[in-house]
Protein backbone atom coordinates (compact mmCIF):
# COMPACT_ATOMS: atom_id res chain seq x y z
CA UNK A 1 0.00 0.00 0.00
CA UNK A 2 1.43 3.38 -0.93
CA UNK A 3 1.80 6.23 1.57
CA UNK A 4 -1.04 8.33 0.17
CA UNK A 5 -3.53 5.48 0.37
CA UNK A 6 -2.35 4.65 3.91
CA UNK A 7 -2.91 8.29 4.94
CA UNK A 8 -6.39 8.26 3.42
CA UNK A 9 -7.29 5.07 5.27
CA UNK A 10 -5.92 6.49 8.53
CA UNK A 11 -7.99 9.64 8.03
CA UNK A 12 -11.11 7.55 7.42
CA UNK A 13 -10.40 5.39 10.48
CA UNK A 14 -10.09 8.53 12.60
CA UNK A 15 -13.33 9.82 11.13
CA UNK A 16 -15.13 6.57 11.95
CA UNK A 17 -13.96 6.90 15.56
CA UNK A 18 -15.12 10.53 15.80
CA UNK A 19 -18.30 10.39 13.74
CA UNK A 20 -20.62 8.82 16.37
CA UNK A 21 -19.94 11.81 18.64
CA UNK A 22 -20.87 14.26 15.89
CA UNK A 23 -23.97 12.29 14.91
CA UNK A 24 -25.11 12.20 18.54
CA UNK A 25 -24.57 15.97 18.80
CA UNK A 26 -26.51 16.59 15.58
CA UNK A 27 -29.45 14.63 16.98
CA UNK A 28 -29.39 16.34 20.36
CA UNK A 29 -29.01 19.89 19.01
CA UNK A 30 -32.16 19.49 16.92
CA UNK A 31 -34.12 18.56 20.02
CA UNK A 32 -32.51 21.35 22.04
CA UNK A 33 -33.33 23.97 19.41
CA UNK A 34 -36.95 22.82 19.19
CA UNK A 35 -37.79 22.21 22.82
CA UNK A 36 -35.25 23.34 25.35
CA UNK A 37 -32.76 26.02 24.33
CA UNK A 38 -30.03 26.35 26.94
CA UNK A 39 -27.75 29.29 27.80
CA UNK A 40 -24.86 27.44 26.12
CA UNK A 41 -26.77 26.33 22.99
CA UNK A 42 -24.94 28.80 20.75
CA UNK A 43 -21.57 27.51 22.01
CA UNK A 44 -22.75 23.95 21.44
CA UNK A 45 -23.67 24.85 17.86
CA UNK A 46 -20.20 26.35 17.33
CA UNK A 47 -18.62 23.13 18.57
CA UNK A 48 -20.84 21.08 16.25
CA UNK A 49 -19.94 23.31 13.31
CA UNK A 50 -16.24 22.77 14.04
CA UNK A 51 -16.83 19.03 13.99
CA UNK A 52 -18.77 19.28 10.75
CA UNK A 53 -15.99 21.35 9.18
CA UNK A 54 -13.37 18.82 10.27
CA UNK A 55 -15.36 15.99 8.70
CA UNK A 56 -15.86 18.03 5.53
CA UNK A 57 -12.08 18.48 5.30
CA UNK A 58 -11.66 14.71 5.62
CA UNK A 59 -14.30 14.19 2.96
CA UNK A 60 -12.57 16.60 0.59
CA UNK A 61 -9.25 14.83 1.13
CA UNK A 62 -10.70 11.34 0.62
CA UNK A 63 -13.55 11.82 -1.88
CA UNK A 64 -11.63 10.36 -4.82
CA UNK A 65 -10.82 7.23 -2.82
CA UNK A 66 -14.37 6.95 -1.51
CA UNK A 67 -15.79 7.22 -5.03
CA UNK A 68 -13.13 5.31 -6.98
CA UNK A 69 -15.24 2.19 -7.58
CA UNK A 70 -18.72 3.69 -7.28
CA UNK A 71 -20.24 6.97 -6.13
CA UNK A 72 -20.63 6.64 -2.36
CA UNK A 73 -20.69 10.39 -1.71
CA UNK A 74 -22.41 12.75 -4.15
CA UNK A 75 -20.31 15.87 -3.68
CA UNK A 76 -22.79 18.11 -5.50
CA UNK A 77 -25.62 16.94 -3.25
CA UNK A 78 -23.40 17.41 -0.20
CA UNK A 79 -22.44 20.94 -1.25
CA UNK A 80 -26.06 21.88 -2.05
CA UNK A 81 -27.18 20.68 1.37
CA UNK A 82 -24.44 22.70 3.05
CA UNK A 83 -25.44 25.83 1.14
CA UNK A 84 -29.07 25.28 2.16
CA UNK A 85 -27.96 24.78 5.76
CA UNK A 86 -25.89 27.97 5.68
CA UNK A 87 -28.89 29.94 4.40
CA UNK A 88 -31.05 28.56 7.21
CA UNK A 89 -28.31 29.26 9.76
CA UNK A 90 -28.21 32.91 8.76
CA UNK A 91 -31.97 33.27 9.38
CA UNK A 92 -31.33 32.75 13.09
CA UNK A 93 -34.55 30.75 13.53
CA UNK A 94 -34.17 27.83 15.95
CA UNK A 95 -36.94 25.70 14.42
CA UNK A 96 -35.65 26.15 10.87
CA UNK A 97 -32.13 25.34 12.02
CA UNK A 98 -33.35 22.27 13.93
CA UNK A 99 -35.08 21.04 10.76
CA UNK A 100 -31.88 21.55 8.79
CA UNK A 101 -29.76 19.66 11.30
CA UNK A 102 -32.25 16.81 11.45
CA UNK A 103 -33.44 16.36 7.87
CA UNK A 104 -30.56 17.76 5.84
CA UNK A 105 -27.27 17.61 7.71
CA UNK A 106 -27.63 14.46 9.81
CA UNK A 107 -28.36 12.17 6.81
CA UNK A 108 -25.33 13.56 4.96
CA UNK A 109 -22.95 12.85 7.80
CA UNK A 110 -24.52 9.43 8.42
CA UNK A 111 -23.93 8.60 4.75
CA UNK A 112 -20.33 9.80 5.00
CA UNK A 113 -19.70 7.62 8.05
CA UNK A 114 -21.25 4.63 6.26
CA UNK A 115 -19.08 5.22 3.18
CA UNK A 116 -15.96 5.55 5.31
CA UNK A 117 -16.74 2.32 7.17
CA UNK A 118 -17.31 0.54 3.90
CA UNK A 119 -13.98 1.65 2.45
CA UNK A 120 -11.90 0.71 5.49
CA UNK A 121 -13.59 -2.66 6.07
Amino acid sequence: MDDQKREIIEALETLVEYSPKLLKALKSISEELRENRQPDTDEYIKTILKGMNWEIQIMNATINYLNEEEILIDKEKFNSALIEFNTAFQKNDDKVLADQFETNILPLFEAFEKAAKRKIA
